[in-house]
Formats: C-alpha cells, structure tokens, sequence
C-alpha cells in the first residue's frame, strides 16, 4: 500500500508500506475522512452483524475519533491484530502504528541503546530493554524491545495486579544518509508476546521503502 506523507520539516514524499495483505489499516484513506468512515462502518457490520445499528454507529464512531486523534499527531499507519498466535494458540491483542520522523544526516552514529534507557528511565521506571542494529530496504534499522510497567487506570486498580506490564517493540529504518525513517511501534498486552510483536514490527519497517513522489 502506499501513503503520502507530509510530516512537518520533513520533504513530502510518499512511502511503500510492507503490510499483511488483510491488513486493516486505519489511516489508510490518507485525509480522506468519509471514505474512511465508510470503511470503518462496513467492517463494524461485518464485525458485528448482530449488533443494533445505533450501537454500531457508536463503534463507527469510536474508531473515527482514533482517527482524527492519530491523523492530528502525524500517524500515517495504524493497524490492530486479534488473532491466534501459530506458535503457542494464545489470543494476541497487538496495535501497530507508524510515522515519519526526521532523522539526523549520520544515522550511523546514532546511540539509540542511550536515548532509549533515557526515555525508559524518565517514562517506564527504569525497565530494561534489548536495542539492535540490523540491514533494511532502505539502509539502516534500529530495533528494540521492552516489557515495561504500565499503571492501570485509578477505577481499574482493585481489579487488576500491581505489577502489571505490556510488550513493547519498535524499529527505526531509514536511508544511511538520513534525511527521513519510518517508525514503527507495536505494542501487546501479554508481555510474553513480545518477541513475536518485534519479529512483525520488523519485517514491516524493514521492507517499507521511501519512493519518489509524484508531485515532486
């Protein structure tokens, strides 16, 4: 699939996104808003054909304003995942968003294993993490994985544990010379999950690639 880009500071241009042909992607239509709730409608009555039409209006609704939302902060991918994970049979519940993001001219010299246990360290208490550094379709990758604590909602807190964590994973690709990447994050509610969620963020964000645009 391909979507246009236009992040702030960043050249427009356009980008090839690697995804599951079934993949469902919210951000899909681009700016075009009612195609997109054209779109979300139609897999709510599919999702939901028992449901009362005022109630899937509600979820149409919902996932409009996720829309609006990720659109306003440059979101250009965002898909969910629902399914049996092939290895083990347990339910995964995986979001997967992507972005464009300026990247500095020596991406090569980039310590992101620094810039993410700062992040870490200021946002998740210090959880640890896994950062390497691998070959893409567009030249670099940096890649990381995480299980770091989240804190339940306060009206949430004397139903759920205390120590409760969520799978985190993400990888930066970008050109050597840098310029623009694409950024993808993928996030699990199983921590366990989080391999597999990484192995998946991956592959989207290594074989996306920047293509010329049509406008330039």
């Amino acid at each position: 699939m391909s979507t246009d880009t236009e992040t702030p500071d960043i050249e427009p241009g356009e980008i090839q996104l690697f995804v599951p042909p079934d993949w469902f992607d919210l951000m899909a239509d681009g700016t075009d808003r009612d195609a997109t709730r054209e779109r979300c409608a139609d897999l709510v009555r599919r999702t939901y054909p028992d449901t009362s039409a005022e109630r899937r209006e509600e979820f149409t609704d919902g996932l409009l304003y996720c829309y609006d939302r990720y659109f306003a902060d440059g979101v250009i991918m965002y898909g969910v995942i629902t399914a049996s994970l092939p290895s083990t049979g347990a339910q995964a519940v995986w979001q997967v968003y992507g972005g464009v993001v300026a990247v500095p001219g020596r991406p090569d010299e980039l310590d992101l294993g620094a810039l993410l246990s700062k992040v870490f360290d200021e946002q998740f208490a210090g959880a640890t993490s896994y950062v390497e550094r691998f070959s893409t379709d567009m030249g670099l990758g940096f890649g990381f994985i995480a299980q770091p604590p989240v804190r339940p909602p306060s009206d949430w807190e004397s139903e759920s544990a205390s120590d409760v964590r969520t799978g985190l994973a993400g990888v930066l690709s970008c050109p050597s010379d840098g310029g623009r990447g694409l950024l993808v994050i993928g996030t699990c509610l199983d921590p366990d999950q989080v391999r597999e969620l990484a192995g998946l963020v991956a592959v989207i964000a290594g074989h996306s690639v920047f293509t010329p645009s049509s406008t330039e």
